[in-house]
């Protein structure tokens, strides 16, 4: 009966889920056909109220004809192939051919077993898909999962099997097919395009800033930037000159023939075009103070001002007159008549200022300024640099006389206010066919106003020499004319330390003005070709005059008037700031000068002289590190120029020219020069104390009684000691 009444309650339940579920959805067919009918209604009735409004509307006279819309013409569009979701689409994704069986693609159905047997291996996917999530430990608060979990050395939690499908593939996108929704989702997706964008109008700043671009106008109201050329190995003029920021460039000229033409017409030789014919600007508002040419100035707004009267009838006249700057004046005067007693009235004062289309020239006016011929110093003969006069460039047989060598923009500026003064200090010399290529050098420098009067020293360090900078070097003078009495002193622009360079045609340039400069740290090498003939110079004075040539090309040209003078000492500074007026602060060139050429070192020969002679030197720099360690300051403590061992050098001759008697007739040799820093510092080693000696004092009795030496008598140690055992083995029994 129980079990009746069970299969009952049963039936009455599943009974009442068929009629919810068969009246659910009935009411859901109905409603769909309810909203399908309003729908229907809701098009016939919009349909008719246009009709009639359509009929209502219709026009009883002509119109002119009007333009048919644009339409685009419908894409054609065809259903594309179905893709079925969640699963994988790429499990053969080395298969790019065909019909043919793509090499080590192991997976390619046009490969057969031959194939594959012939490949030596599968490629791998490229993509690998880590399946697992991980996830902080403490985020799972319960696991009720039935794969095993892995947890990670980083405190991970990571689920290694996910098996929602639909978390592990993309969703399968429509077809794009029309223009509105492709822009769509380019704006939402694409994240760079190369579709050009708006410009901004240009703007100028008020003031030059650190680093910004040197702005010059032309003649012909162009304007650009002040460039010098920089670049290896040739010169490019693309350069601007940053404002406060001091540049300085060596670059080459690729030129070819050295002629009448190339020498006077090729702008780069000729000084002139380097400060004529263009204007420096003091200040890029320039650029905002004037546009195509108009000045432009800023109207002036209008103004009330407030009259009181008085109980007599007055009239107020208010007369205003303004006058700015390349403005039109315009008087505007208003009166105002009162009758009533103790009234106070408001005035308007209108000031109208017309803006004037005055032309001001870009070229001349207040904010631009012309270069001025600052300095102009010639290479002579002798490599010497020496002032001279400014000229234009002129061809005489082989040589080119005042061709340009070196250009240096020196400005002077006030900060934010801009540019004060301009000039250009020119270095020129004679070039002939052999110095081509030619090597020009271009720099920039900058003065504060607050620095014209002052001697500014130029430091390599403070005090410790900088990587990089200049190595301070002079000659040590007394000076008999100071008022404080006979001194020394260091004058510096008497000597540089410098290294030999060579030109683009491997000659060396001996003189000062082409050769490098030694900077701090800096290890270099360089090797040139010296040339020497015999012309005036007898066989057995050869090799001494060779010999010469070599230290001259090593030391420089300019330093034969100091060399062998005992009393004038070349020195380097040992700090990058040392003072010129203490001497001790600069340490003497130590130098090793080949031994003067006798007659052993000289033979001659059916080839020519046979001379023993060195060819090289080396310029070794001692520095040390001083101060904290935390910051150390170098030190130079010593320089030394290290000449080579000798070594025999033979004049030989080979040519056409070379015939019997042709002393006019250069050979080439190869000298080498090198400059090595070498550090010199010493550790820190604080004096450490010695560790005290421990010494242990005890009483004499300290181990009475377990010693003989106590002063106890012998019986009564003895006793004590057979008491000890006996205790010891009364003990040990009671637990054995």
């Amino acid at each position: 009966m129980a079990a009746k009444g069970k299969m009952f309650l049963v039936g009455t339940r599943f009974f009442c889920v068929i009629i919810f579920i068969t009246a659910f959805t009935t009411v859901k067919a109905s409603t769909t056909v309810e909203s399908t009918t309003s729908t229907a209604n809701f098009t016939t009735a919009a349909e008719t109220t246009t009709t009639e409004a359509t009929t209502t509307t219709e026009p009883t006279t002509t119109q002119a004809p009007t333009e048919p819309p644009t339409t685009t013409p419908p894409i054609l569009t065809f259903d594309p192939s179905s893709v079925a979701a969640n699963i994988d689409l790429g499990r053969c994704w080395c298969d790019v051919t065909g019909n043919a069986c793509d090499i080590n693609c192991c997976c390619d159905t046009d490969c057969d077993q031959a194939d594959i047997t012939s490949f030596d291996r599968c490629k791998e996917s490229p993509i690998s898909v880590d399946s697992q999530y991980c996830v902080q430990e403490e985020v799972i608060l319960t696991d009720n999962s039935v794969y095993t979990s892995q947890k990670t050395q980083d405190g991970l939690f990571c689920i290694y099997k996910d098996n929602n499908q639909a978390r592990n593939y993309y969703s399968i996108p429509d077809m794009i097919n029309s223009l509105d929704t492709f822009n769509f989702y380019r704006d939402r997706y694409a994240s760079f395009t190369y579709s050009p964008t708006v410009s901004a109008d240009t703007t100028y700043a008020q003031f030059y800033k650190v680093g910004d671009p040197v702005f010059v106008v032309y003649e012909d109201l162009t304007s650009g930037y002040l460039t010098i050329p920089q670049g290896e190995p040739n010169c490019q003029s693309n350069n601007p000159v940053s404002y406060l920021v001091d540049q300085s460039f060596k670059c080459t000229r690729q030129m070819r023939t050295l002629n009448a033409n190339s020498c006077e017409n090729t702008p780069y030789l000729n000084a002139s075009s380097y400060l004529t014919s263009v204007r420096i600007v003091k200040t890029p508002y320039l650029f905002t103070w004037i546009i195509n040419g108009t000045e432009v100035t800023t109207p002036i707004p209008t103004t009330t001002t407030t009259r009181t009267t008085t109980p007599a009838p007055t009239t107020v006249t208010v007369t205003t007159s303004n006058d700015t700057n390349s403005t039109a004046e315009t008087t505007t005067t208003t009166t105002t008549t009162t009758t009533t007693p103790t009234t106070t009235t408001t005035v308007p004062i209108t000031t109208t200022v017309v803006v004037t289309t005055e032309q001001r020239s870009l070229y001349n006016n207040s904010y631009t300024m012309e270069f001025e011929m600052e300095r102009v110093e010639c290479v002579d003969g002798n490599g010497l640099v020496v002032d001279c006069s400014f000229n234009a460039p002129s061809f005489n047989t082989s040589h080119c006389n005042n061709a340009v060598l070196g250009v240096e923009y020196h400005i002077t500026h006030d900060g934010s206010n801009g540019i004060t003064r301009a000039g250009v200090r020119l270095l020129l010399g004679s070039i002939q066919a052999s110095d081509l290529p030619l090597t020009q050098t271009y720099g920039s420098s900058f003065t504060s106003v607050n620095e014209v009067n002052k001697t500014i020293t130029e430091r390599s360090g403070n005090p410790g020499y900088i990587v990089g900078k200049p190595v301070r070097a002079g000659v040590l003078v007394q000076n008999s004319t100071l008022a404080l009495g006979d001194r020394y002193a260091i004058v510096e622009d008497m000597y540089n330390l410098t290294i030999i360079r060579g030109s683009a045609t491997g000659t060396c340039l001996t003189d000062s003005a082409n050769r490098e400069q030694i900077n701090f740290g800096i290890n270099m090498v360089s090797g040139c070709l010296i040339r020497f003939n015999l012309f005036n110079v007898s066989a057995d004075q050869y090799c001494s005059a060779m010999q010469d040539t070599v230290i001259d090309a090593m030391e420089g040209v300019v330093d034969t008037l100091t060399r062998d003078d005992p009393t004038i000492q070349r020195r380097v500074a040992t700090y990058g700031n040392s003072n010129p007026l203490v001497p001790g602060d600069w340490v003497q060139i130590l130098r090793n000068a080949p031994t003067p050429t006798t007659a052993q070192d000289t033979t001659v020969t059916q080839e020519g002289p046979k001379c023993t002679i060195s060819m090289g030197m080396h310029t070794e720099i001692l520095y040390a590190n001083t101060g904290a360690l935390a910051n150390p300051q170098p030190k130079i403590i010593g320089v030394s120029f290290k000449y080579e061992p000798k070594q025999d050098i033979i004049y030989t001759c080979a040519g056409t020219r070379c015939t019997a008697g042709n002393t006019d007739v250069d050979q080439s040799y190869e000298v080498r020069h090198s400059v090595t820093f070498i550090d010199a510092s010493q550790p820190a080693t604080g004096y450490v104390g010695e560790p005290p000696v421990f010494l242990a004092k005890v009483p004499y009795d300290f181990f009475y009684p377990f010693i003989s030496s106590s002063t106890r008598t012998g019986l009564s140690s003895y006793l004590y000691l057979v008491i000890f055992i006996f205790l010891c083995s009364n003990f040990l029994s009671k637990w054995l």
